[in-house]
């Protein structure tokens, strides 16, 4: 993937207030961001081949039958190597590799996507410095 194009993230969650915020710090930083309120929703964006998603933080709960965790799946069929936030009630890593942060700000969402794209970089390009990885245990 070409460093020029704008990255686009998908944000999932059911707070409005938090979405927006979240939405307008990523926007600040240049992504492209794609906002949805619910997991059904969400999927429909990850399935359209025409505006293909690059990174993803959802919420584990939301309502409805497609919640976080099924949203992560389906962001791993289309990207193996890369990790999806997810803000849940308990910090860590899931098996499958996603970042899992407990309710975290905006801020910290922020920062963690920061850093996982920073390592995703430094896996195509050797040269790149890789990021702390403290800011993943927001």
């Amino acid at each position: 993937m070409s460093t020029t194009e704008q990255q686009r993230i998908l944000i999932v969650d059911t707070n409005p207030l938090f979405l927006e915020r979240l939405a307008r710090g990523l926007r600040d930083r240049n992504f492209d961001v794609v906002a949805a309120a619910s997991g059904a929703q969400a999927f429909h964006v990850l399935r359209d081949w025409h505006r293909p998603i690059h990174w993803l933080f959802t919420r584990a709960t939301l309502p409805g039958l497609i919640d976080g965790w099924i949203l992560a799946d389906e962001y791993r069929d289309n990207h193996p190597h890369r990790a999806a936030v997810i803000a849940a009630s308990q910090t860590g890593v899931s098996a499958q590799g996603h970042i899992i942060l407990q309710d975290p700000s905006p801020a910290a969402v922020i920062d963690t996507m920061r850093c996982i794209m920073a390592q995703h970089q430094a896996l195509e390009i050797p040269s790149h410095a890789e990021c702390d990885k403290e800011p993943l245990a927001a």
